[in-house]
C-alpha cells in the first residue's frame, strides 16, 4: 500500500500541481447527501496564487459543501472549502488548499537495469527451516532495495516465503549481508511476468554493485557478439 505524507506547505504544494501531467490530470468530485459527482480534468491553469480547472462537463456543485481533487502526480489529493472555489459551466477556480496528502517520495532513487543485459540473481529462503532457492531477473536497483521479475507462477512462493538472502549473481557466488523483504507483489498486466520489490535490511554493499556492472557488462559484450 502507498504511504502517503501531508503537505502543509503553500511552495511544496504549488510545485507538485504544476508537474500534474497534461493529460489525464485528474478528478474533481463533491460527495453530499445521497450522491457523489465527479468530473474528469482536461486542462489546469496552475498560477502563482490559484488554480482553474477545465473539466470535459459543466460543473453541478452544490455551494454549501466542499470539492476534492485528485491529481495524477504522486495522487496529490486536496480538499477545497466552499468559500475558496467559484464555478462557471466547465471551470472551477480556487485557491491553494492549506494542506494535502501525497504518496511519499522515495528515499533512495532506483536504477532500471536495461533488460536485454538484466542479471540472475538467486534468491535463498530465510524460514521454513529448509533452503530454498529461487532464480529471479533484476530490473532495478537502489541504496536499499531492488525490483525483480519473476514468472506468475511463484507468486505463491513469494507469498509464503517474504525473506531472502541474495547468494548467487548468474553463475558467480556472491553473499550479501542484506536481508531482502518482500515489499510489494504486482503483475503490472503483463502476461505471465511478475513484479516483486523488496526492501533491503542495509545499504547494498559497493561489492555488490561492482560484481553487477561486472556481470552486465559481460551479459553486453555476449549480445554484441550474437
Amino acid at each position: 500500500m502507498d504511504n502517503y505524507r501531508l503537505l502543509a506547505h503553500k511552495d511544496e504544494i504549488i510545485k507538485m500541481v504544476k508537474k500534474a501531467p497534461v493529460q489525464e490530470i485528474g478528478i474533481i468530485w463533491q460527495t453530499v447527501p445521497c450522491k457523489r459527482e465527479i468530473y474528469h480534468i482536461k486542462k489546469l491553469e496552475a498560477l502563482n496564487d490559484a488554480m482553474i480547472f477545465h473539466t470535459t462537463l459543466p460543473f453541478e456543485f452544490e455551494n454549501e459543501f466542499p470539492v476534492y481533487i485528485k491529481l495524477n502526480y504522486k495522487n496529490l489529493v486536496f480538499k477545497i472549502n466552499p468559500d475558496d472555489y467559484k464555478v462557471s459551466n466547465n471551470q472551477m477556480s480556487c485557491l491553494y488548499p492549506k494542506e494535502a496528502k501525497a504518496i511519499e517520495e522515495r528515499k533512495f532513487e532506483r536504477t532500471a537495469i536495461p533488460e536485454r543485459n538484466a542479471p540472475k540473481l538467486t534468491l535463498r529462503v530465510l524460514s521454513g527451516g529448509t533452503a530454498q532457492d529461487v532464480e529471479v531477473v533484476l530490473e532495478n536497483i537502489s541504496e536499499r532495495g531492488i525490483g525483480v521479475r519473476v514468472i506468475s507462477s511463484k507468486r505463491e512462493f513469494f507469498m509464503r516465503n517474504t525473506v531472502f538472502n541474495l547468494i548467487k549473481i548468474n553463475d558467480l557466488e556472491h553473499k550479501e549481508s542484506a536481508i531482502f523483504s518482500v515489499r510489494h507483489i504486482s503483475d503490472k498486466g503483463i502476461k505471465n511476468i511478475l513484479n516483486i520489490g523488496f526492501l533491503a535490511s542495509m545499504p547494498l554493499s559497493d561489492i555488490l554493485f561492482e560484481a553487477l556492472r561486472k556481470e552486465m557488462k559481460k551479459e553486453k559484450e555476449l549480445v554484441n557478439i550474437s
